[in-house]
């Protein structure tokens, strides 16, 4: 008669499973170790603690994206373009940077100031110089999918680095119980060893 804890060797896509299943912490298997249902039950917390992280990286980066996203729109927002005019011949910063000094009006105050240019430019362009709330020069507005960019990012860094910390901790774990183990068995080959060792003297 085949009892539950008869052992069969399974191949195939479902064998991982099947051995998960087979070495269950609670299974009242007398084979089983308390080393091995040790084992069985982090690894179990370690799947857990994977499935977990999926809604929480998710949760981290809609919420990376909300705050991404307001923080761009009121940026944006305090931004406003001028027409400016080179006044200055462009110097060359590096061998792909111009920078040239450009004057412009704004509610009829002047304004100047040094930016990059194109390659092609040169005194009297026109160019459009995007001004901060403070009246400096400033970057231009950020389109909107740079949030989205920000959220998936956070997501993807949240949930990769909880895979691979609980990865990392799971096989030093496994590489100690197995050294642990390892050491059983040897303390139990040398228990055995010793009385027949002492028979034949």
């Amino acid at each position: 008669m085949l009892s539950e804890d008869s052992v069969f060797p399974v191949r195939g896509a479902w064998s991982p499973l099947l051995r998960v299943w087979w070495l269950r912490p609670w299974r009242p298997n007398p084979l089983l170790r308390p080393l091995d249902r040790i084992e069985a039950v982090l690894r179990i917390i370690v799947v857990v603690a994977v499935l977990v992280a999926i809604p929480v990286a998710g949760t981290l980066g809609t919420t990376a994206y909300t705050g991404a996203a307001a923080r761009i729109r009121t940026e944006n927002a305090a931004k406003s373009a001028v027409s400016a005019v080179i006044t200055e011949e462009p110097q060359r910063m590096s061998s792909h940077l111009l920078e040239a000094r450009v004057q412009w009006l704004r509610d009829g105050r002047p304004g100047t100031a040094t930016v990059r240019v194109r390659g092609s430019a040169a005194i009297g362009d026109h160019l459009t110089v995007w001004l901060g709330p403070d009246g400096a020069p400033t970057g231009p507005p950020q389109p909107s999918n740079v949030a989205a960019m920000t959220g998936i990012g956070v997501g993807v860094v949240v949930l990769n680095g909880t895979w691979v910390v609980a990865w990392l901790l799971l096989q030093g774990t496994v590489w100690l119980l197995e050294r642990r183990r390892q050491m059983q068995w040897d303390q139990q080959w040398r228990n055995l060893n010793r009385p027949i060792t002492e028979d034949r003297q």
